[in-house]
């Protein structure tokens, strides 16, 4: 009887070990796997074999009780904000600007208790940077390399585009990995515009003796000066006026249909379907010798009139003859983006220097009638489209296999120094866009912005595991130091170099 007794026991010890491992296989994982439904067979891997004993997962101690309890509280909190601001209409899905975005000092340790939640290791986690070359994007180097324990890699060209090519040596280097890309954008407080910082390494006005502003991205501001004086000489071009019951348009020449090929590099191609009323084109109000005079489309004509008799227009574009040209600031809007394309040659846009002008010469269009200011939309195209494009270059790189790796892509927005405040670090912001997690059971994850802030938000500001970058330094002038020794073939000896 004892000894059927023993077998009994022994034989629900075996049941409630397997049924303990079959919990742990279907328990979700950080990243990646969904919750199994109820009632989901036993994994193949299961069955049919016998199943050691297994006691279950250790209980939860009591910190990590405290700390789950911190994520949750921290949620709620976030949950039950109500935002202010509407998101922005992007071509890769609205961005939200409001109970999204965090300062670097918050945004670094939260990024890697992150990663520590998902597996990454103390000490075995290497970050790269896909920033601009800017010197004020420092900052957020040092605080990575303070929370990281490691000087960036670096995935960055300026203009904030990624440089895929450098996937192999960035894996060569560590076991779990990390990509920050990020384009940026300055933003001036006292003016409230973007796309401007002060700069104290630029010499003071004269009159004034303040430092002076400077354009940030300066590669953004670049790429897209050219296309805003394109796009305002278009709105000079552009005349509206009320001719009794008709709206009439007059277009310059340059801007009709020509079978001649056009010289320049860069011009913009109207859509006429909305903006002239049908068969216009070939059927014009009248001829003039540098301009060409057309009835406006309904839908035109209706936004015209409305403007012109709700509103005190100002004489700002009018010329002779009563004509209001587009430029009036109260106007221009009228030309909405499905009316116009711009055209570059295509050899004036080939290499990796001109990726970004790439990315945005298609959106530009939306750029420029934008409400906000052009800076701003253009980098966060830039961060969208960098960051789809760096998820499959990531993705399929056999060098990331097997490797927890984390991209997450946002926007660093540079908030100008007050005057007063030249000597210090600039306060760099940062707008979560999407991250993307790839862990080492294979299991892979994008996370969109919503979920990615809160996500980042319940993670503590605190990381223990943080370097004191001041004594590490230090220790640098009181550390014994190695010998440099050469290998001279000739003598076959080691020779040492005398250090000044």
């Amino acid at each position: 009887m004892a000894k059927k007794t023993g077998n009994t026991c022994i034989g629900l010890v075996f049941i409630i070990g397997a049924i303990c491992m079959c919990l742990r296989e279907f328990s979700p994982a950080v990243v990646g796997r969904q919750t199994p439904l109820a009632g989901r067979p036993a994994p193949m891997s299961l069955r049919g074999k016998k199943v050691a004993m297994h006691q279950g997962p250790p209980e939860a101690s009591s910190e990590d009780k405290a700390e789950a309890e911190k994520r949750r509280l921290a949620a709620k909190q976030l949950a039950d904000k109500r935002p202010r601001l509407a998101p922005i209409p992007m071509p890769f899905g609205n961005v939200s600007l409001d109970l999204s975005m965090m300062s670097y000092n918050q945004f670094v340790p939260r990024m890697y208790n992150m990663c520590k939640g998902l597996g990454f290791r103390k000490g075995k986690i290497l970050p790269s940077i896909g920033f601009c070359s800017d010197e004020n994007q420092g900052y957020p180097t040092i605080l990575i390399t303070k929370h990281f324990g490691a000087y960036p890699f670096n995935h960055g060209y300026i203009g904030g585009i990624m440089a895929l090519d450098r996937h192999g040596p960035h894996a060569g280097h560590a076991d779990d990995v990390v990509l920050v890309h990020a384009p940026h954008v300055g933003f001036e407080p006292d003016l409230q515009v973007y796309g401007t910082y002060r700069r104290r390494q630029i010499a003071a006005n004269a009159d004034s003796g303040d430092m002076q502003m400077s354009g940030t991205c300066g590669k953004v501001v670049g790429v897209l000066q050219p296309y805003i004086d394109t796009y305002n000489a278009l709105l000079g071009r552009i005349r509206v006026k009320v001719e009794g019951e008709e709206v009439l348009i007059s277009l310059s020449r340059l801007l009709l249909p020509s079978d001649e090929k056009s010289d320049e590099d860069l011009s913009i191609s109207l859509q006429f379907d909305e903006l002239l009323e049908e068969g216009a084109l070939e059927n014009p109000y009248l001829r003039q010798s540098s301009t060409s005079i057309f009835r406006a489309s309904t839908s035109f004509s209706e936004k015209f009139k409305q403007i012109v008799s709700s509103e005190e227009l100002s004489e700002e574009g009018v010329v002779e003859g009563g004509w209001r040209s587009l430029k009036n600031s109260k106007l221009r809007h009228l030309l909405t983006p499905d009316m116009f394309t711009f055209v570059k040659s295509a050899e004036k846009l080939q290499g990796e220097e001109h990726r970004l002008e790439r990315s945005l010469l298609p959106n530009l269009p939306d750029v420029f009638t934008s409400p906000y200011d052009n800076e701003l939309s253009a980098s966060l195209i830039c961060m969208q489209s960098e960051f789809d494009r760096s998820v499959h270059s990531v993705a399929a790189e056999p060098a990331y296999k097997g490797k927890n790796l984390m991209l997450i892509s946002g926007l660093n927005i540079d908030v100008s120094p007050a005057q007063e405040l030249q000597e210090a670090f600039p306060t760099t912001m940062f707008l979560p866009w999407a991250a993307y997690v790839q862990l080492k059971d294979g299991s892979r994850r994008v996370i969109e912005q919503s979920e990615l802030v809160s996500e980042l938000f319940s993670h503590s500001t605190e990381n223990e595991d943080a370097i004191d970058m001041e004594e590490s330094i230090r220790e640098l002038f009181v550390r014994k130091r190695s010998r440099i020794t050469f290998f001279d073939s000739n003598t076959n000896k080691k020779k040492a170099a005398q250090v000044l």
